[in-house]
């Protein structure tokens, strides 16, 4: 049941605007809420509500929600409570006003800036790795890219395939697999999966925006022995630091692969939350810069140890040097909320 311009959603909360676009599983529209402002709303296929396992994917659509709001994270996409629409849950989401980077991907992007979104997707995959949950759908069509405050920023959408690590399938869905992005593992129905499978699929996405090109999928190459065109092979441009954590991000063995995300970001000397935004590779410090540093380092703790031993000084240093007390943990959202108890509407 596909929902029409002006229509309105949730008792006049939302009014829709336009369909923005289908995908697999799904039907994305721009609707404005009472105050004029932009809202996602997102509900299921129409393809879908006529076939076998329409119940199936209501459960799982309406988790998506719930799964969402256990990932807070400035480059993933905010969900609101989800509703229901004549028999069809609806979940209303941030609207992230920008183009996706598979709009962007046919022409190869500069190194820098290609690197420059997929640490921030990264690092938005370890919040979800965090929680426990695989996106297991990671690939360019996913990634949203908007400027905010100014800065251009990439923001994961797309949670529809989520799952908790142990979450075993009962079997494997074709339709599920993204090709070229899919991790092998995520082809069988008993393999082990983890945090290395969303690594293969952002690896294989870092693959793509700087070659252009969809590699092999994991399946084929599998089966039929294809290796990988390694992506420096494709566009000599790219560094050989980066060309070898593609490689190794998207191995076959999922034991060969960087573990965690932030393994594989490192191979590409890309800093974690916190530390320093230059790469190593691009610090223009000289060793001539290093050394007059670490001069005055010895200067300043040649000062502190005279000044310490001089009667009636050390009291004093221990006052300054003492950590300030802990701060109590600041409260956060509730993330053991769980879907409703409301029975799913029948088709």
């Amino acid at each position: 049941m596909a929902f029409n311009p002006k229509q309105q959603l949730h008792g006049g909360r939302y009014t829709i605007e336009k369909e923005l676009g289908r995908g697999r599983f799904g039907i994305t529209y721009l609707a404005r809420d009472r105050n004029g402002d932009g809202v996602l709303i997102k509900t299921l296929n129409d393809a879908l509500l006529t076939g076998p396992d329409f119940d199936r994917w209501q459960q799982n659509f309406v988790k998506e929600a719930f799964k969402l709001a256990r990932c807070r994270h400035p480059n993933i996409v905010q969900a609101e409570e989800p509703f229901q629409e004549g028999g069809l849950w609806c979940i209303p989401m941030e609207y992230v006003d920008g183009v996706d980077l598979a709009s962007r991907a046919h022409n190869r992007l500069p190194e820098e800036d290609a690197l420059h979104y997929i640490k921030q997707i990264g690092e938005a995959l370890t919040v979800v790795h965090s929680q426990g949950l695989l996106h297991r759908d990671v690939k360019p069509a996913n990634i949203m890219v908007r400027v905010r405050n100014g800065k251009s920023e990439a923001v994961l959408i797309d949670f529809g395939l989520a799952r908790e690590f142990d979450h075993e399938l009962t079997q494997t869905r074709p339709e599920e697999m993204a090709e070229g992005f899919s991790a092998p593992e995520l082809y069988s129905r008993t393999a082990k999966r983890g945090p290395y499978t969303d690594v293969y699929s952002l690896a294989a996405t870092l693959y793509v925006l700087l070659t252009g090109k969809l590699p092999t999928s994991a399946i084929d190459r599998k089966l039929s022995n294809i290796s990988l065109i390694p992506p420096k092979d494709i566009n000599p441009q790219i560094c050989d630091r980066v060309n070898q954590a593609i490689i190794d991000g998207m191995k076959l063995d999922p034991d060969a692969r960087p573990q965690t995300m932030q393994a594989w970001l490192n191979l590409l000397e890309l800093p974690s939350v916190g530390s320093s935004s230059v790469p190593k590779s691009v610090d223009k410090s000289s060793p001539q810069d290093w050394n007059k540093v670490a001069a005055l380092a010895a200067v300043i703790g040649i000062v502190i140890a005279v000044i310490a031993a001089i009667p009636g000084w050390m009291p004093v240093m221990e006052r300054f040097f003492q950590p300030s007390p802990k701060l109590s943990p600041t409260a956060t959202p509730n993330s053991q909320a769980t879907p409703p108890e409301t029975p799913l509407p029948q088709k």
